[in-house]
């Protein structure tokens, strides 16, 4: 794995396309629908999410996210629950089936996955269950979430690019 602020380039660039990094990070605000079962299926949920985002929501958007809330590997398909989300402004106006979640600013340790979204769950654990567990440092407790950085359905997949950020003590 990637020592801490890693650049994935050169020395400590890790073979599975991702990058890791330790960094300060602003307050986020998501809003998001709930999805429940397989993650993999997460996609029907964000089809949902642009449905429901009228014409003067987008304004307030300023990417797609997602937060898986559960782990695959302990929790069974049927229960597991994640959320379809879009990070917005302050000037969003929540309402139902909207549901928000916030993270506050402080340290983050921050993956930078390139290629195809189907390397996330690999590429998660490595980062949750081996880097953390050797950087040193500890994760503050609320799930990590995951930011798109570019459109799946005007990019291709070799080029996606999708941070996962977890929050820090």
């Amino acid at each position: 794995m990637l020592e801490r602020g890693g650049s994935g380039t050169g020395e400590g660039a890790d073979p599975m396309g991702y990058e890791i990094s330790v960094r300060e990070l602003g307050a986020a605000r998501l809003a998001g629908v709930l999805h429940r079962g397989d993650y993999r299926k997460l996609g029907s949920s964000f089809e949902r999410l642009r449905e429901l985002l009228g014409p003067g929501d987008w304004a307030q958007v300023r990417r797609a996210a997602a937060v898986g809330h559960d782990n695959p590997r302990r929790t069974a398909e049927a229960d597991l629950r994640a959320h379809a989300c879009v990070l917005v402004t302050e000037a969003f106006a929540l309402r139902p089936p909207f549901e928000e979640i916030r993270y506050p600013a402080g340290r983050y340790a921050v993956m930078l996955l390139r290629g195809p979204c189907d390397q996330l769950p690999e590429a998660g654990r490595g980062f949750i269950e081996d880097w953390l567990a050797a950087s040193g440092e500890m994760a503050a407790g609320p799930a990590p979430y995951e930011v798109y950085l570019n459109d799946p359905r005007d990019t291709p997949p070799a080029e996606l690019l999708t941070e996962v950020r977890l929050p820090l003590v």
